[in-house]
């Protein structure tokens, strides 16, 4: 039997990722589901309401952590009416939220290299994926009146790239444009083609390059200069992106 949770203004969304066939739910200490949940289904608590479960059968489960509070700021930034709840059939499947989750988990295994202005980017899109799907919240269409101006521009681009070797989360490019993160996001990719965080990996890739050229310098004080997590997260961002590993790379240049 799970611990009884502190009531708080959040949800959690689940995603199985095994079959778990023997589970009941209790809601305020009253039994209101017996059954299992399939693998890859999606179910959904309200935290307010201090679910438990008895956990009967073993389970791997991956928890969406959703506050109330998230959810309103997504709304008021998108000009969308607040939703009340997140409401979902249980144990239905929900692709999106399946390859969400599959996307996730391999970042997880090295939450070293996620950087925080990705983890925002990924906080960001399962919110508002969770309160269009499952809270019925719409959102309007996008003008080209949502692009950043072009002082914006360069003061985002400057900040990040004065600050490349710095883990930089959303919020400090957005406070510079006097904007919120998530309308910042919006703005930046339509105005640059890119999101803010693929935007600057490619700029320390860009700077990696510069900085290869250097016979003296090591591999691993190059990851460091350019803000990667490591020499080994380094050669899988540069691979990804020029083709070939740093070393290869040096090699062609020289």
């Amino acid at each position: 039997m799970t611990s009884s949770l502190p009531a708080e203004s959040a949800f959690s969304v689940l995603l199985q990722l095994r079959d778990s066939p023997k589970r009941e739910l209790f809601i305020g200490g009253r039994s209101v589901y017996r059954g299992g949940y399939g693998a890859r289904t999606t179910s959904i608590v309200d935290l307010e309401q201090q679910p438990t479960a008895n956990l009967r059968s073993p389970f791997d489960v991956l928890h969406f952590y959703v506050s109330r509070a998230a959810l309103n700021e997504i709304a008021d930034d998108q000009g969308a009416r607040r939703i009340d709840t997140l409401a979902w059939e249980r144990g239905a499947f929900d692709p999106t939220v399946w390859h969400l989750g599959q996307a996730l988990l391999p970042a997880l295994e090295r939450p070293d290299e996620i950087g925080a202005m990705y983890a925002d980017h990924l906080l960001l899109a399962t919110h508002t994926y969770f309160a269009v799907a499952f809270g019925g919240m719409r959102l309007p269409e996008y003008s080209r009146r949502g692009c950043l101006a072009p002082w914006q521009v360069r003061s985002a681009t400057d900040l990040m790239i004065d600050r490349l070797s710095q883990d930089m989360p959303l919020s400090e490019p957005a406070l510079a444009c006097g904007l919120s993160p998530g309308y910042f996001a919006r703005a930046f990719r339509q105005s640059v083609g890119t999101p803010p965080h693929r935007w600057l990996l490619l700029q320390r890739v860009l700077r990696a390059k510069a900085l290869l050229r250097d016979p003296e310098r090591s591999l691993a004080d190059i990851a460091t200069a350019c803000g990667f997590a490591d020499q080994s997260h380094f050669t899988r961002v540069f691979s990804g992106i020029a083709g070939v590993s740093p070393g290869a790379w040096r090699k062609q240049v020289r």
